[in-house]
C-alpha cells in the first residue's frame, strides 16, 4: 500500500513523486492527510489511484500539484474511499483511464485543469500544454516565456497554456517572474521562480512600470481591480 508515501501527514512540499508501483492502492500516494504544495506525480502505478489514494476519512489538501502518465484500474490520478480531498490550483491531465474516481466521499475542487471536467469554481477542462512531458518537463508553454531547465534560462513557444494566470485570484502569486497577470499559475510551477509568463498577445513588456500590477504594460482598471482583490487579504 503507497508506493512511493504511506500515512503522509504533515506538509509535503516540492517534490517530484514518479515511477511508483503499488498493487493495491496508491502507487504514489496513500492515505495521505496533509497538505501537499507544489508536487509533481508522475508515472505512478496502482490498482485504486494510480497517484493518490485517499481513505478512511482523509481529507488531504492539494495546492499547485501536477498529475500526468499515472494509471489504476480506478481513478489515474485520483481515487477516493470514504474521504474528502481539497483540490486548488491543480493540473490532472493524461492519467488513465480518468482522472478522479470517487467510491465514497467527495472531492472539492477550484481553479484546476481536470482532463474529463469536474464540477467547482474556476475549473477548466483543456490541454496545459506541457513543454516536453515525454522528458519529465511539466513546465507550461507560453509566447511570453517558460523557463527552460536543459537550457538554464528563459525560451518561447508558439503557444500559451490555458492554465497560466488561471488559479485562484486569491491565491498570492509569490515569486512568478514578470510578466506574471497578477494571478497565480495553476499547476506545480505556479508561485515559483520558474512560473511561466503571461502573455497579453503583444510583444513582452520588458518595462517595470509602477502601479502596473499585471505587467501588460498599462496602468488601468485592470490593475486597481487586482489590487482591491487583495487590498487586507491574507491566506
Amino acid at each position: 500500500m503507497g508506493g512511493g508515501l504511506s500515512s503522509c501527514n504533515g506538509s509535503v512540499r516540492d517534490n517530484l513523486i514518479g515511477a511508483n508501483w503499488a498493487k493495491l492502492g496508491g502507487g504514489g500516494a496513500y492515505r495521505c492527510n496533509g497538505t501537499l504544495v507544489q508536487n509533481i506525480l508522475v508515472g505512478n502505478q496502482g490498482g485504486k489511484g494510480g497517484a493518490i489514494y485517499v481513505g478512511y476519512s482523509g481529507s488531504p489538501t492539494l495546492v499547485n500539484c501536477t498529475f500526468q502518465g499515472n494509471s489504476a484500474t480506478h481513478g489515474g490520478a485520483l481515487y477516493v474511499l470514504d474521504g474528502s480531498p481539497t483540490l486548488r490550483n491543480c493540473i490532472l491531465w493524461g492519467d488513465a483511464p480518468y482522472e478522479v474516481y470517487v467510491s465514497s466521499g467527495s472531492v472539492t475542487a477550484s481553479y484546476c485543469d481536470v482532463e474529463g471536467g469536474w464540477p467547482g469554481t474556476g475549473n477548466i477542462d483543456a490541454d496545459p500544454c506541457f513543454a516536453d512531458p515525454n522528458n519529465g518537463d511539466y513546465h507550461l508553454k507560453s509566447h511570453a516565456g517558460r523557463w527552460d531547465a536543459n537550457e538554464g534560462g528563459w525560451t518561447t513557444d508558439d503557444v500559451t497554456s490555458p492554465c497560466i494566470d488561471a488559479g485562484d485570484p486569491m491565491s498570492l502569486i509569490g515569486l512568478e517572474p514578470f510578466p506574471n497577470g497578477g494571478i497565480i499559475n495553476m499547476g506545480a510551477y505556479g508561485g515559483t521562480p520558474e512560473a511561466s509568463k503571461s502573455y497579453f498577445g503583444e510583444p513582452l513588456c520588458k518595462v517595470i512600470v509602477a502601479g502596473d500590477v499585471n505587467g501588460d504594460c498599462r496602468v488601468d482598471f485592470l490593475d486597481f481591480q487586482i489590487m482591491a482583490l487583495h487590498w487586507m487579504w491574507q491566506e
